[in-house]
This record gives C-alpha cells, sequence and structure tokens, in this order.
C-alpha cells in the first residue's frame, strides 16, 4: 500500500520513512501541508497519510478539513501526528477529519500498528467504493437490458413498427396527453389487400416483405410524432395526434402517391393495396382504444367492398367516435 508522509522535520520524515518502508509500505514524501493536499489530489494517490500538525503553510489539520469536502479524498484514512497531547487538541484533531492521532515522540511498535490499523481500513473502504461503482454500472447495464426488452415487447420483429401492445401502450399515453391538451385526433385502421394470394402465389417469405414494404409506406407517409403499429398480421393502426377531420384527404392522397410509388419501383409482379377505415377522436371522448379500433375497423370493411384504386375514396373515410 502506498502512504504519504507530510513532515517538515527531516529527522521525524526520515524515521518516518525508513521504518515504513521497513515493513512494506510505498512512501510519497512531502515537506508541508500544501505538497501533501496536492499529492493526495493526484490520480492514483495514496488512501492512507500520515500529518504533521504543525507544518509551513497548511497545517495538518487544516489538510484535513480540505480533504474532508472534496468527494474522491474525503475517504483517504488519515493519521495526525502531533507533540499537542492535550485532550482538547485531540478532538479538535478528530473534530477536523482525522481518522487516529500519534503523538510525538512516536513509538515505533505503536507507529506500526496504527498503520496496520489504516491500511486495513484504507483497503476495505477501496474495496467497498470499488464494489459500489461496479454496483452502479451493473444497474446502468440492467437498465439498459431492461430497455431492450421493453422495445421487444413494445415492437413488431418484421416492420420494427410498435406491435400490438406497444401501440395500446403508446396510444393510450397519447389519448391522456390530448384530453390535457384539447387536441383532436385521427385514428387510421388499414388492412392490407391481397395478402393471402400473395402468398399462394409467391410464397409466405414474398409476403412478409410485402408486410415489410407497407410498413415502409406507412411510415412515408406519417410523421414522426404518429403512432404506427402492425396490429396483427395484415393490419396496421395509426394514431395521428392534433389532427382534424378535414386533414383527411391530405393523409389519403399521401398514402396514395406512396403506394404507387412503391408498386411502381418494386417489380415484384404485384401491387400493393390498402382498405382503410379513420374515426376522428374528440380530445375529450370517453372511448377507449379498442372501441376506437372496432369503429374504425367497421368503416374499413365498408369501404373494402366499394373501393377504387389503391385505398378506399376520401371521401368516405370521415366517421364520427362518439
Amino acid at each position: 500500500m502506498k502512504i504519504l508522509i507530510a513532515e517538515d522535520d527531516p529527522v521525524s520524515r526520515r524515521v518516518l520513512e525508513v521504518n515504513l518502508r521497513r515493513w512494506g509500505y510505498e512512501i510519497v514524501a512531502t515537506v508541508n501541508g500544501q505538497e501533501a493536499y496536492l499529492a493526495l489530489q493526484a490520480e492514483n494517490a495514496p488512501r492512507l497519510a500520515i500529518l504533521d500538525w504543525m507544518m509551513p503553510g497548511l497545517s495538518g489539520v487544516e489538510v484535513c478539513r480540505q480533504l474532508r469536502q472534496t468527494a474522491h479524498t474525503k475517504n483517504i484514512y488519515i493519521i495526525l501526528l502531533t507533540g499537542m497531547n492535550g485532550k482538547e487538541n485531540i478532538v479538535a484533531g478528530l473534530e477536523a477529519g482525522a481518522d487516529d492521532y500519534l503523538s510525538k515522540p512516536f513509538d515505533s511498535h505503536e507507529l506500526r500498528v496504527r498503520v496496520q490499523a489504516g491500511a486495513r481500513i484504507a483497503e476495505l473502504q477501496n474495496n467497498l467504493a470499488q464494489r459500489v461503482l461496479e454496483l452502479e454500472a451493473a444497474i446502468i447495464e440492467r437498465k439498459k437490458v431492461e430497455e431492450q426488452l421493453r422495445d421487444l415487447t413494445l415492437t413488431d420483429e418484421l416492420t420494427s413498427l410498435s406491435n400490438h401492445r406497444g401501440f395500446f401502450t403508446l396510444a393510450a399515453r397519447h389519448m391522456k396527453f390530448a384530453r390535457r391538451s384539447a387536441e383532436p385526433s385521427l385514428l387510421i385502421y388499414a388492412d392490407m389487400d391481397g395478402l393471402k394470394q400473395i402468398n399462394d402465389t409467391h410464397g409466405h417469405s414474398e409476403g412478409s416483405r410485402a408486410i415489410s414494404q407497407m410498413a415502409d409506406v406507412l411510415r412515408r407517409t406519417f410523421r414522426e410524432t404518429d403512432i404506427v403499429g402492425r396490429i396483427g398480421g395484415d393490419e396496421f393502426a395509426v394514431l395521428c395526434p392534433n389532427f382534424s377531420p378535414c386533414d383527411t384527404e391530405v393523409i389519403t392522397a399521401r398514402l396514395e402517391r406512396n403506394l404507387h410509388s412503391c408498386n411502381t419501383e418494386s417489380g415484384c409482379g404485384y401491387s400493393l393495396s390498402l382498405s382503410v377505415g379513420v374515426v376522428c377522436v374528440p380530445h375529450d371522448t370517453e372511448a377507449t382504444i379498442q372501441e376506437l379500433i372496432d369503429q374504425a375497423d367497421a368503416a374499413m370493411y365498408q369501404h373494402k367492398r366499394s373501393k377504387q384504386g389503391l385505398i378506399a375514396c376520401p371521401e368516405a373515410l370521415q366517421v364520427l367516435a362518439q
């Protein structure tokens, strides 16, 4: 173990150095309080210090006080070396932050025992501090893993959109915010057309690719603040905050363009298309997310039977939630 000595008297300092080295300790020797304080601030500084009470500049007691005010030095074990043996002096030294004291002239056997005791305590403190750091690191790592697991439970593996659980979780959170901010929303329920035919004709791997392409179309169509989820095999839901019924045509036109662009570029032998139902959600609605989904789902089936083009006609999409 490394021990710092702060002693302005060269004879006393030399006696301390010789004895401590003989007992197997590594020594950092300083001649005044300022040197001692700076040395104890350094990286890999000694965790045990023997400080003479009376030194030029900073006294040993003043060094104690300053060390106890800094987080990375407050656990240094300090033995105060003093020729003042009055009870009030000893109390003053301990109150300043010293862990132990040794009277001058000191006995080498007493010095050795006190240093050994201090070294054990300093080692225990160091081990405890290291253990705390390890525990803190473990807690941080655990939180990261928990966040990753939570993301996995809320994210659809195929599309990286929110899954059923993730969509309902985020949507419920948004509904609470919408009530406070008095903002209407749009809930969109979309069902892919012809996925069974794609699977039967081209195989299930191509069907999975079609679902992923549709997810990309939805990502390009909606804002980052919109909640987009795959809530079933070929079923998607989108909750758009701060939207009103008059915005429906804008959304559906953008979706139509993005679907057309995807189909033009893909060259996969089939076209992606959607049947869509839209529900306007007032901020003060009492309907649950599931009830809103059911309304949009019913609207979607009506439009699936009568639609033209890649998605249902925009003018037929507005269904108000009660």
